[in-house]
């Protein structure tokens, strides 16, 4: 099952569920404050935190990632927390973490994979540079931002979860039919 990568409470992946926490609590206090482009800085680290987990509870998959595959990394362990929330989207893509269904959002079609990408472009902002080479009053931080990706996030964490459960409902099933094979053996 994949929950075996759990070493301890202090885990990598135990850090990056609280990161993902603290993330998504930082978000709503700036949202408050309204500092929206903060709130959707944050808003997204919190679904980068989540998919860098998702990497390391199904790592043996994500190894057979194309995106990973290509990837030079410079660590030997926990080479997921390289990739960037690009990788890390294109990875979810891949492995069918996010349904494949093309949507029409706010005048936009795309999968949730793309919706995730234009959150992605938003949190990017957080750079000088690509503050920079946004022409003047092209893109507004607003509550209506800030929503449109704190949707995104919602969905994409729900999927997520999805995924989590389907799997450990699967281990069990597999569980069960074992105990059953071996129960009728004796």
């Amino acid at each position: 099952m994949a929950l075996k990568n759990r070493q301890h409470p202090n885990s990598t992946f135990d850090r990056l569920v609280r990161a993902a926490t603290l993330y998504h609590r930082e978000a709503k206090k700036c949202l408050r404050g309204k500092a929206y482009l903060a709130a959707v800085v944050v808003q997204v680290a919190a679904l980068e935190a989540g998919l860098q987990a998702m990497c390391l509870m199904y790592g043996k998959d994500v190894k057979k990632t194309s995106v990973y595959q290509k990837k030079k990394f410079h660590r030997q362990r926990d080479r997921w927390l390289e990739l960037t929330l690009d990788q890390l989207i294109r990875i979810a893509r891949e492995l069918q973490w996010f349904p494949a269904k093309r949507i029409t959002w706010a005048g936009k079609r795309a999968d949730l994979a793309g919706f995730a990408h234009e959150a992605r472009k938003l949190r990017n902002f957080v750079h000088p540079s690509r503050m920079a080479m946004e022409r003047e009053n092209t893109t507004k931080f607003s509550k209506g931002t800030y929503d449109a990706v704190f949707e995104i996030f919602d969905v994409a964490s729900s999927w997520l979860l999805h995924r989590v459960e389907r799997s450990i409902s699967r281990s069990m099933e597999r569980e069960e039919k074992r105990k059953q094979r071996l129960s009728r053996a004796r």
